[in-house]
């Protein structure tokens, strides 16, 4: 009879014990990197480092800031109804230029199309002819 792996039941202290081992093993790959860059790359590890601290140092100013702001602008900021007011009136201003612009179009162009009707008309009649002059008569011998 053949019977089939199943893991025992590991402790934590065997857990925490292998994690730590995991831990070690990284920190050495780590080290073994570090130890070989060079000076460009620790001055650029140093910038970004001091620029990521002086950004977390100014967040909490920021912050405050943002908040005066928002609060000045509130207190004198017009009120919401007035907005509208305003955008619903150029809206409107706007809608009549552009309804006198489409009519005045509008009857441009129907006065071009009856100019152009008028001169097909006058294209397709026929025109008058003349009536033919008789011929002169002959004198006769």
């Amino acid at each position: 009879m053949t019977t089939a792996y199943t893991p025992s039941p590991r402790g934590i202290g065997a857990r925490l014990g292998d994690a730590a081992a995991e831990a070690r093993d990284m920190g050495r790959a780590a080290l073994q990197e570090a130890m070989g860059w060079n000076a460009y790359r620790w001055t650029v590890l140093a910038l970004l480092t001091a620029t990521f601290i002086l950004v977390a140092l100014s967040y909490g100013g920021i912050r405050t800031e943002l908040a005066a702001l928002k609060e000045q602008r509130g207190a004198a900021g017009p009120d919401p109804a007035s907005i509208s007011a305003e955008t619903a009136k150029q809206i409107s201003d706007l809608q009549a230029v552009l309804v006198r612009a489409i009519s005045e179009a509008k009857s441009g162009l129907r006065g071009d199309i009856a100019k152009i009707g008028t001169k097909l008309d006058a294209r397709s009649q026929p025109k008058p002819t003349a009536p033919t002059p008789k011929p002169a008569a002959r004198k006769r011998q």
